[in-house]
Protein backbone atom coordinates (compact mmCIF):
# COMPACT_ATOMS: atom_id res chain seq x y z
CA UNK A 1 0.00 0.00 0.00
CA UNK A 2 1.44 3.48 -0.85
CA UNK A 3 1.14 5.97 1.86
CA UNK A 4 0.26 9.40 0.94
CA UNK A 5 2.87 12.45 1.04
CA UNK A 6 2.41 14.90 3.83
CA UNK A 7 0.12 17.12 1.97
CA UNK A 8 -2.15 14.45 1.79
CA UNK A 9 -1.56 13.25 -2.17
CA UNK A 10 -1.37 9.85 -3.02
CA UNK A 11 2.48 9.28 -4.26
CA UNK A 12 3.37 9.76 -7.81
CA UNK A 13 4.97 6.37 -9.70
CA UNK A 14 8.25 7.46 -11.02
CA UNK A 15 9.76 6.09 -14.07
CA UNK A 16 11.84 3.48 -13.96
CA UNK A 17 15.22 5.13 -15.24
CA UNK A 18 14.37 7.40 -12.16
CA UNK A 19 14.45 4.64 -10.01
CA UNK A 20 17.84 3.48 -11.70
CA UNK A 21 19.46 6.39 -11.09
CA UNK A 22 18.13 6.75 -7.46
CA UNK A 23 19.58 3.27 -7.35
CA UNK A 24 23.19 4.27 -9.27
CA UNK A 25 23.33 6.99 -6.32
CA UNK A 26 23.34 4.24 -3.24
CA UNK A 27 25.43 2.17 -5.33
CA UNK A 28 27.56 5.52 -6.03
CA UNK A 29 27.27 6.60 -2.05
CA UNK A 30 28.42 2.39 -1.44
CA UNK A 31 31.94 3.10 -4.04
CA UNK A 32 32.34 6.49 -2.21
CA UNK A 33 32.34 4.61 1.49
CA UNK A 34 34.52 1.70 0.10
CA UNK A 35 36.97 4.70 -1.36
CA UNK A 36 37.39 6.32 1.63
CA UNK A 37 38.17 3.45 3.74
CA UNK A 38 40.83 2.42 1.17
CA UNK A 39 42.54 5.61 1.24
CA UNK A 40 42.24 5.96 5.03
CA UNK A 41 40.26 9.12 5.14
CA UNK A 42 36.66 10.42 6.99
CA UNK A 43 34.04 9.97 4.59
CA UNK A 44 33.56 13.79 4.94
CA UNK A 45 37.05 14.63 3.98
CA UNK A 46 36.84 12.22 1.23
CA UNK A 47 33.24 14.67 -0.09
CA UNK A 48 35.14 17.71 0.81
CA UNK A 49 38.15 16.47 -1.71
CA UNK A 50 35.55 15.35 -4.48
CA UNK A 51 34.04 19.16 -4.22
CA UNK A 52 37.14 20.70 -4.36
CA UNK A 53 38.46 18.13 -7.35
CA UNK A 54 35.40 19.03 -9.11
CA UNK A 55 35.56 22.67 -8.74
CA UNK A 56 38.85 23.57 -10.83
CA UNK A 57 40.35 25.74 -8.05
CA UNK A 58 36.87 28.11 -7.96
CA UNK A 59 35.84 26.93 -3.84
CA UNK A 60 36.86 28.09 -1.05
CA UNK A 61 36.41 26.98 2.42
CA UNK A 62 33.18 29.36 2.88
CA UNK A 63 31.37 28.00 0.24
CA UNK A 64 32.89 24.19 0.74
CA UNK A 65 31.35 24.07 4.51
CA UNK A 66 27.75 25.04 2.88
CA UNK A 67 28.17 22.50 0.33
CA UNK A 68 28.94 20.17 2.90
CA UNK A 69 26.69 21.17 5.44
CA UNK A 70 28.85 21.83 8.66
CA UNK A 71 30.03 25.07 9.91
CA UNK A 72 33.50 27.01 9.20
CA UNK A 73 34.95 25.77 12.24
CA UNK A 74 34.49 22.54 11.42
CA UNK A 75 35.33 23.29 7.87
CA UNK A 76 38.68 24.48 8.96
CA UNK A 77 39.26 21.25 10.95
CA UNK A 78 38.68 19.40 7.80
CA UNK A 79 40.70 21.53 5.43
CA UNK A 80 43.60 21.15 8.30
CA UNK A 81 43.79 17.52 8.18
CA UNK A 82 43.11 17.39 4.19
CA UNK A 83 46.51 19.87 3.85
CA UNK A 84 48.42 18.14 6.84
CA UNK A 85 48.00 14.74 4.89
CA UNK A 86 49.20 16.38 1.84
CA UNK A 87 45.77 15.88 0.09
CA UNK A 88 44.92 19.71 -0.59
CA UNK A 89 46.76 23.15 -0.75
CA UNK A 90 45.06 26.51 -0.10
CA UNK A 91 46.21 28.90 -1.99
CA UNK A 92 45.57 32.49 -2.71
CA UNK A 93 43.28 34.08 -5.43
CA UNK A 94 45.07 35.95 -8.14
CA UNK A 95 41.97 38.25 -8.68
CA UNK A 96 41.24 38.89 -5.07
CA UNK A 97 44.13 38.29 -2.72
CA UNK A 98 41.69 37.96 0.29
CA UNK A 99 40.26 35.01 -0.90
CA UNK A 100 41.34 31.40 -0.22
CA UNK A 101 41.00 28.70 -3.32
CA UNK A 102 41.09 24.85 -2.28
CA UNK A 103 43.51 23.37 -4.91
CA UNK A 104 43.95 19.44 -4.77
CA UNK A 105 47.43 18.32 -4.63
CA UNK A 106 48.87 16.04 -7.66
CA UNK A 107 49.76 13.31 -5.40
CA UNK A 108 46.03 13.18 -4.27
CA UNK A 109 44.57 12.87 -7.84
CA UNK A 110 47.33 10.30 -9.02
CA UNK A 111 46.08 8.59 -5.87
CA UNK A 112 42.62 8.67 -6.16
CA UNK A 113 42.64 7.82 -9.88
CA UNK A 114 44.91 4.91 -8.82
CA UNK A 115 41.62 4.01 -7.07
CA UNK A 116 39.24 4.17 -8.83
CA UNK A 117 40.99 2.87 -12.04
CA UNK A 118 39.04 -0.84 -12.18
CA UNK A 119 35.89 0.98 -11.65
CA UNK A 120 35.95 3.75 -14.18
CA UNK A 121 37.34 1.18 -16.68
CA UNK A 122 34.58 -0.90 -15.86
CA UNK A 123 32.33 2.11 -16.64
CA UNK A 124 33.94 2.73 -19.79
CA UNK A 125 33.29 -0.73 -20.86
CA UNK A 126 29.49 -0.28 -20.14
CA UNK A 127 29.54 2.18 -23.28
CA UNK A 128 30.36 -0.75 -25.90
CA UNK A 129 27.33 -2.47 -25.71
CA UNK A 130 25.34 1.03 -27.29
CA UNK A 131 25.14 2.71 -31.06
CA UNK A 132 26.74 6.11 -31.10
CA UNK A 133 22.85 7.26 -30.81
CA UNK A 134 22.20 5.73 -27.77
CA UNK A 135 24.94 6.99 -26.30
CA UNK A 136 24.56 10.14 -27.20
CA UNK A 137 20.81 10.28 -25.15
CA UNK A 138 22.14 8.51 -22.06
CA UNK A 139 24.61 11.43 -22.08
CA UNK A 140 21.94 13.72 -22.92
CA UNK A 141 19.94 12.18 -19.78
CA UNK A 142 22.51 12.00 -17.32
CA UNK A 143 23.48 16.00 -17.60
CA UNK A 144 19.34 16.91 -17.39
CA UNK A 145 19.81 14.44 -14.36
CA UNK A 146 22.79 16.55 -12.90
CA UNK A 147 21.40 19.38 -13.31
CA UNK A 148 18.43 18.54 -11.58
CA UNK A 149 20.12 17.22 -8.69
CA UNK A 150 22.10 21.01 -8.76
CA UNK A 151 19.06 22.60 -8.66
CA UNK A 152 17.14 20.82 -5.76
CA UNK A 153 20.62 21.31 -3.69
CA UNK A 154 20.67 25.15 -4.23
CA UNK A 155 16.48 25.05 -3.94
CA UNK A 156 15.39 26.81 -0.82
CA UNK A 157 12.02 25.73 -0.84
Amino acid sequence: MAIPLPDGTPPRAHEPETWALRALGTASAEASGALARRMRMHPTDLSAMSHVAASDGHLGPRELSTRLGITPAAMTDVVDRLEAAGHLLRERDTADRRRVRLVPTESAATEVRGQLRSLLDRLDALTDDFTDAERDAIHRYLQAATEAYHRFAVDEG
